[in-house]
C-alpha cells in the first residue's frame, strides 16, 4: 500500500504546472496523444496486449487510453468480500453519466487475477452488471497486467490489501488523480465528469435536483444507512431484480434464521453446498453476495428496514389503485327492473 507522499509522487491530483507551461507556450493539445511534457504517455504504459471481456486482443495504450477520459478500477472475480459491492457502485455510475460513456469516458475494470479470469468469465460478469457500451472488463499476461497495474497505481500484493479506488485520466491534458468509489454516488460521477475541461468551465447551479429533507434522514429507520450504503446498487424494494434479487418481503419467503446467515457470511454457505445458496449463485451468474462484514445487529436492521420499505411499496400501491364507486339504492333498483 503506498504512503500519502509517495502515491503523491505517482499520482498528483492535478497537474497545474503542466497546463501553465502549456497555456504560457500556447502550445495546442494534441487529441491524439497525451501532451508533450505529459509523464503518463505512451512510453510510460507501453502497449502491452490486453483481452478484452468481448475476446478483443488490443495495444495498451493505443487502443484504450489514446486521446481518452478514462477510469480505471481493479478487481477479483473470486472476491467475497467487496469487489462485487465495488462493481456495482461502477454500475450505477455509468447509468449516471449515461450517453457520455462510450462517447466521451472510457471504463476499465481489469482484473488482478488474470491466470484466473478468463475472457469468458469476464464477459460474464460484464454481463451482470451490464456493462454495455463504453466499459470494458480487462485480463491479459499476467506479467503484463501486473505491471500496469503498477503504472497505474494499484500496488497491493494480494486479494485482501487492494485497494478501492477509481484511477481517472485524461490523457489529451495529461491529467490523472484518484477517487474512492466509495464516496457519495453524486460526487463520484461529478468528479469523473471534472475530467473534461469543458465540463469544468461551465456555469452550472450546485444542484438541480430537488431535495426532500426526509428522504435523507436515517434516525427514524434502523438499517436504512446501512441498505443504502451495503445494498442498494445490487438490489431494489419492490423494484425489481437488479444485479441481484428483488427483496420486496424476502422475509416472508424466505427463513429468518437462514437470511442471517447468508448475510453475514455468504461465502461459507456456498462452500457448504448449502442448496439454496447455490441456487441464488447459478441463477444471477457472474456476480455473488459479498461478506460485508456485518453483524448480527446491523442484519436485524437491515431486514427491518426491508420490511417497512416492503409495507411502504404496498401502500404506494394501495393508493395509486382507483377506488370502486359503490352502486347506490336506485342503481341497483335500476338494473333489477325488467325491460319490455
Amino acid at each position: 500500500m503506498l504512503l500519502r507522499g509517495e502515491w503523491e509522487a505517482v499520482f498528483p491530483r492535478r497537474l497545474p504546472a503542466l497546463l501553465t507551461g502549456l497555456l504560457i507556450s500556447g502550445m495546442a493539445v494534441s487529441a491524439n496523444a497525451a501532451p508533450s511534457g505529459s509523464r503518463f504517455n505512451a512510453d510510460y504504459f507501453g502497449n502491452p496486449l490486453v483481452t478484452t471481456h468481448e475476446g478483443e486482443t488490443v495495444p495498451f495504450y493505443d487502443a484504450l487510453i489514446r486521446g481518452k477520459m478514462v477510469v480505471f478500477t481493479f478487481i477479483y472475480l473470486n472476491c467475497n468480500d467487496i469487489c462485487p459491492l465495488t462493481t456495482s457502485r461502477i454500475a450505477e455510475m455509468k447509468d449516471r453519466l449515461g450517453e457520455a460513456v462510450g462517447r466521451d469516458i472510457f471504463i476499465y475494470s481489469m482484473t488482478m487475477d488474470p491466470e484466473r479470469d478468463t475472457p469468458e468469465l469476464l464477459k460474464e460478469h460484464a454481463e451482470a452488471f451490464g456493462a454495455g457500451k463504453g466499459w470494458l472488463f480487462l485480463t491479459g499476461n499476467a506479467e503484463e497486467v501486473k505491471r500496469l497495474r503498477w503504472k497505474l497505481g494499484e500496488r497491493s500484493r494480494s486479494l485482501s490489501a487492494h485497494r478501492n479506488d477509481m484511477i481517472l485520466g485524461n490523457d489529451v491534458t495529461g491529467e490523472w488523480s484518484r477517487t474512492s468509489v466509495y464516496s457519495d454516488l453524486d460526487v463520484a460521477v461529478a468528479t469523473i465528469r471534472d475530467l473534461d475541461p469543458a465540463w469544468r468551465e461551465q456555469k452550472r447551479p450546485l444542484s438541480t435536483v430537488a431535495h426532500d429533507p426526509e428522504k435523507y434522514r436515517i434516525d427514524q429507520t434502523p438499517g436504512q444507512a446501512l441498505f443504502l450504503k451495503g445494498c442498494a446498487t445490487c438490489h431494489s424494494i419492490g423494484g425489481g431484480d437488479l444485479v441481484g434479487p428483488d427483496l420486496k418481503d424476502v422475509g416472508k419467503h424466505r427463513d429468518r434464521d437462514w437470511l442471517g446467515r447468508f448475510i453475514m457470511a455468504p461465502e461459507k454457505l456456498r462452500a457448504a453446498k448449502d442448496p439454496l445458496a447455490l441456487s441464488i449463485s447459478e441463477r444471477y451468474r457472474g456476480v455473488v453476495m459479498p461478506n460485508l462484514g456485518l453483524k448480527e445487529k446491523d442484519v436485524e436492521d437491515v431486514l427491518h428496514y426491508i420490511e417497512v420499505r416492503s409495507a411502504a411499496r404496498d401502500a404506494e400501491k394501495a393508493r395509486a389503485e382507483p377506488v370502486a364507486k359503490p352502486e347506490t339504492g336506485a342503481e341497483r333498483t335500476s338494473e333489477a327492473a325488467p325491460t319490455d
